[in-house]
């Protein structure tokens, strides 16, 4: 899969830690029946890959990630199905789920 990176070449190596990844009770229904795989998109998340994010978002994001705040990826798997990556302000969790879901960190 191809994807642009605001004008540079996404680092190789992840920028921060995982901590524990945590999937939704949808997002692991998707999984289990290989409907869709997250792991890649949780690499692209670590790797600061922020998906399809606003600029705003994307600043915010890139702030978080020197000042320990929460970050939130969001990746357009279908036309009408998206994932969202969230890690946590202290790096503890990373969860992966549907919009919908709004999961609390």
């Amino acid at each position: 899969m191809l994807f642009i990176f605001q004008g540079r070449k996404p680092p190789v190596q992840p920028l921060f830690a995982l901590g524990t990844l945590k999937l939704s009770e949808k997002v692991h229904w998707l999984a289990s029946k290989s409907l869709i795989d997250p792991l890649p998109f949780v690499q692209r998340h670590l790797r600061g890959d922020w998906g399809e994010v606003s600029e705003a978002e994307r600043q915010s994001n890139d702030v978080a990630l020197e000042q320990g705040a929460p970050m939130t990826s969001r990746f357009q798997i279908t036309p009408r199905l998206f994932l969202v990556v969230i890690t946590g302000d202290d790096q503890r969790i990373t969860v992966v789920q549907l919009p919908e879901e709004m999961a609390l960190i």
